[in-house]
């Protein structure tokens, strides 16, 4: 007898959870079939939920922080001469840009970005971050907020002095040889991107157009805009939109570097596109439309692309695996044959467009170090043969030479055990920042 009333108990209380899901259900999805007893339901429901947002908010740091690494506390610091770094981090409610010497960590100049100057043009949420800082002369700055409206100027006082609202403007900006900045842009109403669509297999699907943009940098005035997909099917080069793991996302540009003076491998106004997404490199040539040359080297999900002779362009290969593709489940033969194609670490490497090949920049050091971003990232090679490298992933600033490590640092933060996600750090050596003045 007992054991009938322990099922019978059983299935009443299961049947209680059924109508007490369906009730919840109705309530989160908006109903208000019960009355008074509505909100009170739908407070009650959310409570373990909210529970956890608390604890994440006190015990653990919001996404724009990274934990340090035991191996990471330490700092290597070799530097015989003053490098300048210019990088933002997010702080709660605080957008900030600072200029610093990594020499010796001097602070050269800050500017405050606040919430509400961001919020009078869109509404900023918990993940937004301020995308790399241009240095300007007079220490004006340029800025963007990573997927979001709008490029702004703003002086050394952080006042604005304008504003672009007319694309979703993110990733790496360069300026071009009449002083323009040419950044990477997507359409947008309202802050939502306007997509392009794609047909296939008889689905028609949304997809992410990004364009190359030109602004002036006194004025703030949109100089060019040219769509990636108009630019691809007039050169017959739509089969390269195809190779993209990503549908939605089939470009992902994430650098444009012009070219500044005529060699004879490419001429002054031409354009380096870095897309990670198909893992390509192209040379373009606004004046005349026309796409001079394709690379699709050994590199993926590449970022930041310089011009470094006349003859040789340098690519940052984040060497990351697409683990986003996904097929119909294939039935397989038990197997114990196995390849190791583990990755753990990313390199420079250099393009020579008079042997087209490809060679790696420090590549030992690479190794060494296991220093390996999957996405994002920059490098920059200076006069001297030393080389700056944003591990953005972990957020590490580097510099490395043939024989080593001479800078490793991290942005230490106001939370103890954490230190700040870089953004880009844009990189100045004495005489560039005295041509600034």
């Amino acid at each position: 007898m007992k054991v009938v009333r322990k099922i019978a108990l059983g299935i009443i209380l299961i049947f209680l959870l059924m109508v007490w899901s369906g009730i919840v259900r109705n309530v989160t999805l908006g109903e208000k079939t019960m009355g008074l007893l509505t909100q009170p339901i739908k407070v009650f429901s959310e409570g373990v939920s909210n529970m956890k947002k608390a604890y994440t908010y006190i015990f653990k740091a919001p996404d724009y922080y990274i934990k340090t690494k035991d191996q990471d506390t330490l700092n290597i610091n070799k530097l015989n001469y003053n490098l300048y770094g210019l990088y933002s981090y997010r702080q709660g409610d605080a957008f900030n840009i600072e200029l610093k010497n990594f020499k010796d960590n001097s602070l050269k100049h800050e500017w405050k970005v606040p919430i509400d100057k961001l919020s009078e043009h869109y509404k900023v949420d918990g993940n937004d971050r301020l995308y790399p800082a241009t240095l300007m002369p007079n220490l004006d700055i340029i800025v963007s907020c990573n997927e979001r409206p709008g490029l702004l100027r703003m002086d050394a006082s952080s006042k604005e002095k304008w504003f672009n609202e007319d694309f979703i403007f993110h990733h790496a900006m360069n300026r071009d040889s009449l002083g323009n900045m040419w950044i990477p842009a997507v359409k947008h109403e309202n802050g939502v991107i306007v997509p392009m669509k794609v047909e296939l297999e008889g689905h028609v699907t949304d997809y992410r157009d990004d364009l190359i943009v030109s602004v002036d940098v006194n004025t703030g005035k949109t100089l060019y805009s040219k769509s990636l997909t108009d630019i691809f099917l007039e050169n017959n080069l739509d089969y390269l939109i195809n190779k993209s793991p990503y549908v939605n996302d089939p470009f992902h540009l994430n650098d444009i570097q012009p070219v500044l003076e005529s060699t004879p491998y490419f001429k002054e106004g031409d354009l380096f596109l870095s897309f990670r997404s198909p893992s390509l490199v192209i040379q373009y040539r606004p004046k005349t439309n026309k796409v001079v040359k394709v690379l699709e080297g050994p590199f993926t999900f590449q970022h930041d692309v310089d011009i470094i002779s006349p003859n040789s362009i340098a690519i940052l290969n984040n060497n990351s695996i697409v683990t986003k593709v996904t097929y119909d489940e294939i039935e397989f033969k038990p197997t114990n044959q196995s390849v190791n194609r583990k990755i753990n670490h990313s390199n420079v490497l250099i393009y020579n467009f008079e042997e087209d090949s490809y060679s790696p920049v420090y590549e030992d050091v690479f190794l060494e170090h296991d220093i390996f971003t999957g996405a994002e990232g920059l490098y920059r090679i200076f006069p001297n043969g030393d080389m700056f490298f944003e591990e953005q992933g972990s957020g590490i600033l580097w510099v490395i030479n043939q024989y080593g490590v001479v800078l490793k640092t991290t942005l230490k933060s106001d939370i103890e055990g954490y230190h700040y996600l870089p953004n880009w750090t844009t990189t100045y050596l004495d005489d560039e920042l005295q041509s600034l003045n």
